[in-house]
């Protein structure tokens, strides 16, 4: 009987790593720049800028429930005149290494939606299946305030395109985060 409450002890959250101690709710705006590749098998690769907004729900201090929603702009796309907008709509889990209170690094994976505003020669609105992967490195600036130093993610989509369907997308972000909760 003296060996199970030492197993137990071993699953005790340490010190400073509590969810009370990072909040349990925390939201973040970000800058993005996303690299877009269009039309597909060419690579008329082209830029957008705009930024997204993330909420996170904390389970525990290594597992959150992540909802990422991005919007991005081009205008003039390759000097064509074709003005592009991108939103994202993603949800899913994210793991987090906290060893040390000062950089926490983390990955996630996220399913969705995506949708696509194209002005070619008439406007073109639409809705499609999308899939995130990437991950990043956080840091506390003040108790309630965090800084994502960087985030890189692979955004996959299935917006129609006349091709193949299938975007393969990087996007790289940086934002705050306030964290609600925190003792």
């Amino acid at each position: 009987m003296i060996a199970l409450p030492c197993a137990l002890s071993g699953q005790a959250i340490p010190n400073g790593s509590a969810v009370d101690d990072i909040g349990r709710f925390e939201v973040g705006a970000n800058y993005n720049f996303f690299h877009a590749n269009a039309p597909p098998g060419q690579c008329g690769c082209f830029s957008l800028n705009g930024g997204s907004g993330t909420f996170i729900f904390n389970l525990s201090p290594k597992w959150a429930a992540v909802a990422d929603i991005m919007y991005a702009h081009a205008s003039n796309v390759n000097n064509s005149g074709q003005n592009i907008s991108i939103f994202n709509y993603l949800f899913g889990p994210r793991y987090s290494i906290r060893r040390s209170s000062r950089f926490v690094p983390y990955a996630e994976v996220m399913l969705g939606g995506a949708k696509e505003n194209v002005n070619i020669q008439f406007d073109i609105n639409r809705n499609a299946f999308g899939f995130l992967a990437g991950g990043g490195v956080t840091t506390t600036v003040k108790p309630k305030w965090g800084w994502t130093i960087v985030q890189a993610d692979w955004i996959h989509t299935r917006i129609p395109n006349a091709v193949n369907d299938r975007q393969n997308d990087i996007r790289i972000s940086t934002g705050v985060t306030y964290r609600f909760g925190v003792r």
